[in-house]
């Protein structure tokens, strides 16, 4: 008998989650011409400090306004939290664990993946807009093995809403914190320091516009090893490096 996944995704739910969003941060698209809704794909992209702002956003435009139902790989940490875990599976995401990830997509579900993860939301200072996806290859080794093309995106304005009075850049050189990640367990639970969240001067974000863009597909088909595999995740770095500088760029000079 062949395995499903039960994914759901409450339209209300969805509007509702990302309604403060939109109205705060009065965000805007483009590419639109790029999103096509009836060849699933991977959706990826950079994350934002905290992940709380960029993702419901994105899942709201995609399936009111495109009609996409994407499935977003979320961190392990949301399914260990009772009331929390209920919301992020009620706006289709799930556990990000390969096995899950191919099951949705055998369901032809579109998937919305941040290589950088749970490191990438625990920004430290100055690491704005950076793409924090050390060596993982295996959202590409999925979308190859689908056929799926990568459809990229960029998502300015949300690394910008606060700033950090503290990091854990602080805490990893001190030699009591390196004691306590010695310990197998502690160091396993911290990610050996990894998913300490920064914590900002300001409560309130900054009420600051957001951009969002979406970027031509590109195609999985080409990879046929692991030297070109690094090679299309290094070009589609700083395909989205250079489209983050262009909007910014931009709205900086007012022209959008």
């Amino acid at each position: 008998m062949k395995k499903t996944l039960h994914i759901e995704h409450n339209a209300k739910l969805i509007r509702l989650v990302s309604q403060l969003q939109r109205y705060y941060f009065s965000p805007k698209f483009y590419g639109s011409e790029n999103i096509n809704p009836d060849k699933p794909a991977m959706y990826v992209g950079n994350h934002s400090i905290y992940g709380v702002f960029d993702s419901p956003i994105i899942i709201d435009y995609l399936f009111n306004e495109h009609k996409i139902a994407v499935v977003s790989l979320a961190d392990h940490v949301h399914f260990h939290i009772p009331l929390w875990r209920k919301m992020v599976k009620g706006i289709g995401a799930i556990d990000g664990l390969r096995e899950y990830a191919r099951l949705a997509m055998q369901q032809g579900y579109s998937i919305l993946v941040f290589p950088g993860g749970g490191r990438e939301v625990v920004k430290r200072k100055g690491e704005e807009y950076q793409l924090i996806w050390k060596e993982r290859y295996g959202f590409l080794q999925l979308a190859q093995e689908f056929d799926y093309d990568i459809a990229p995106f960029v998502a300015v304005g949300g690394d910008e809403v606060f700033d950090l009075i503290f990091d854990a850049n602080g805490l990893l050189k001190q030699k009591w914190f390196q004691k306590i990640l010695s310990y197998p367990k502690l160091g396993k639970l911290l990610r050996q320091g990894e998913i300490i969240p920064s914590i900002p001067k300001n409560i309130i974000p900054k009420r600051i516009p957001f951009y969002f863009k979406f970027l031509p597909r590109i195609s999985s088909t080409s990879i046929h090893s692991i030297e070109e595999m690094k090679a299309f995740r290094d070009d589609l770095q700083l395909k989205l490096y250079a489209e983050i500088e262009q909007i910014k760029s931009l709205r900086d000079s007012q022209q959008l």
